[in-house]
């Protein structure tokens, strides 16, 4: 019978290998390429969430402005502070954007800031050091006063009406025809009455940095939670989210401000130091509720009244929180010689607008004519017609320009032409005609022999230092009332000599 033979082939340790490698080749150059586009994938993110053309601007003293870009939409951080190794402030948009524009606030006059940017959960500074920007002086601080001050948007979020910036000032009374301003971020307030914002509207938090609670991200909605865990289980763009989420569905609508309230706030006085410098009440000075409830005020200036539909040159539109105001405000013109300025203010709760201020409270001043081609208005003489009448001499009959420049006389009369606190006054006053008789108002009358100086002087409506002309003066002697009879000596009697023989 047959027998079958089986043959067991035996493989050797080669050929096992090259089997191995074999089918292990295409398995490896699968798992490179899966890693490089997982690699590249995640580049490609990053780079879409990287921030680029950073700029950074300080409004004013106590405002700043981030500005830069990403590639896709995102919730973008902004952490500041005054130290690069200590930045524990936060500002954010609300919004996702590719455009972001976050404002900064309450920060300090005169101060460097250090910033870094913080955008889909990554970090970002300038290759390896914070950006940063310094505020300018407050308006109290002293300053370089040729340095040029930072462009501000004029607008504001509390205009109700629509002025137009013009190019120049008006060098008369006569309003300045209407021009269209250029579509520059320095513009005023848009044509529709509410002005366009400056910025995207954006908020600040400040960092407390805790211990971790170990508390998930993805697990909770306790902001407080997510803010203790940044930098272990949480980043900045969590706790970003999970504020804008509680925003939006706890948000209180604030209690609209009393009648009586605005009407105990409204500032007390507005009045001008100059057609530039004006100055009002501070809310401080009224009442901590009034400084608590209004925190800043709006204020504007125009070259036409308030009831007037002339077409008018803006001096400013703006919101300030001190209590002072220098004209220009921004790029708007200085008012000119002989510019009539017409101002009025309001104080504003933070959320601005109509329902939320006190009445407006109104003022104006007018700007003196003076220029560097001035007429020659000096008075030249004072004389008394007696020691109670006095005249001088009509300063425009010299030149006609002088009567527009100046609209009224200051006359001072003392005993001893000191017109100091030592001296005995007998007038102290202003008035529109060349001449004026004692007394001056309850002033007392010189009496018999006493002496009289008077000075007088061309004024306009400020009175003050480059507003009026230089003083003239004259004095005279009051006579007495009885003439004292003048004494003649009896002449001596002189012997006619004799004559020798």
């Amino acid at each position: 019978m047959p027998v079958a033979t089986v043959l067991k082939n035996k493989l050797s340790q080669r050929k096992i290998m090259l089997i191995a490698a074999s089918a292990g080749i295409p398995l490896l150059l699968a798992i490179i390429v899966a890693t490089f586009f997982l690699i590249q994938g995640t580049a490609t993110q990053a780079s879409d969430e990287a921030p680029f053309s950073v700029n950074s601007s300080a409004v004013d003293p106590e405002n700043a402005v981030i500005t830069f870009q990403t590639g896709k939409e995102t919730i973008a951080v902004v952490e500041y502070g005054t130290s690069p190794d200590a930045l524990t402030e936060v500002s954010f948009g609300d919004l996702e954007s590719t455009d972001h524009s976050i404002r900064i606030g309450g920060l300090q006059p005169n101060t460097t800031y250090y910033f870094r940017i913080q955008s889909g959960g990554t970090t970002y500074d300038n290759q390896g050091s914070p950006w940063s920007f310094t505020t300018p002086p407050s308006e109290g601080d002293s300053a370089d006063p040729d340095e040029p001050l930072p462009s501000v948007a004029i607008g504001t979020d509390s205009a109700s009406l629509s002025p137009t910036m013009v190019a120049s000032a008006s060098p008369t009374l006569v309003p300045t025809p209407q021009v269209t301003p250029e579509a520059t971020p320095s513009a005023v307030v848009t044509p529709t009455g509410q002005p366009a914002p400056s910025s995207t509207p954006s908020a600040s938090i400040t960092i407390n940095p805790t211990s971790s609670s170990g508390s998930s991200c993805s697990a909770t909605t306790n902001c407080s939670s997510i803010l203790s865990s940044l930098g272990t289980q949480c980043t900045t763009q969590d706790y970003v989210k999970c504020l804008l989420n509680m925003s939006t569905s706890q948000t209180p609508t604030p209690s609209p401000i009393s009648a009586d309230l605005k009407a105990q706030c409204k500032p007390g006085y507005f009045q001008t130091n100059s057609c530039t410098s004006w100055i009002w009440q501070d809310m401080a000075s009224i009442s901590q509720t009034c400084s608590t409830t209004f925190t800043k005020y709006f204020v504007q200036c125009k070259s036409t009244s308030w009831g007037s539909s002339d077409p008018a040159t803006w001096f400013c539109n703006e919101t300030k929180f001190s209590n002072q105001l220098n004209l220009p405000c921004a790029s708007a013109p200085t008012p000119a010689p002989g510019q009539s300025v017409f101002c009025r203010v309001r104080a504003e709760t933070p959320s601005g607008g109509d329902a939320n201020a006190t009445d407006w409270l109104y003022t104006s001043s007018s700007c003196p004519r003076i220029t560097g081609d001035d007429p020659e208005c000096n008075i030249d003489y004072v004389q008394g017609n007696s020691c109670t009448s006095w005249i001088w001499d009509f300063d425009y009959q010299k030149d006609p320009r002088c009567k527009d420049k100046f609209d009224h006389y200051f006359l001072q009369c003392t005993d001893d032409g000191l017109f100091n606190s030592n001296s005995f006054w007998y007038c102290n006053t202003t008035t529109e005609n060349h001449y004026l008789d004692f007394p001056c108002y309850n002033a007392a009358m010189p009496g018999d022999g006493m002496p009289v100086t008077c000075r007088v002087r061309a004024e306009d409506g400020y009175g003050e230092t480059n507003h009026v002309s230089s003083w003239a003066t004259g004095s005279s002697v009051c006579p007495t009332s009885t003439p004292t009879p003048t004494f003649t000596p009896t002449p001596t009697y002189t012997p006619t000599p004799t004559p020798t023989p």
